[in-house]
């Protein structure tokens, strides 16, 4: 079995601030698709939080894979709406 290289921090440091932003933007976008209210200028529609969703889902996979080399906890669209 191939042995795994310990994660670069620089690295691990810079998906975390991404992922943490996507997390933001889509909390933001969430509560005002809620809220039927403005953001970054403009309503938000399901297609756009949607596209929110998976930015998100995309950088926490980044994260999982640059830790721990493999994806561990499977985020959908679908669990981030219902939280």
């Amino acid at each position: 079995m191939a042995q795994r290289t310990a994660p670069n921090p620089e690295n691990v440091d810079k998906l975390k601030e991404a992922m943490n932003m996507a997390e933001a933007d889509f909390r933001n976008a969430k509560v005002a698709y809620y809220n039927n209210v403005d953001y970054k200028g403009k309503r938000v529609e399901y297609e756009e939080l949607e596209s929110y969703a998976t930015a998100f889902i995309e950088a926490n996979r980044a994260v999982q894979k640059a830790l721990f080399g493999k994806v561990r906890i499977k985020l959908t669209v679908a669990r981030l709406m219902r939280e």
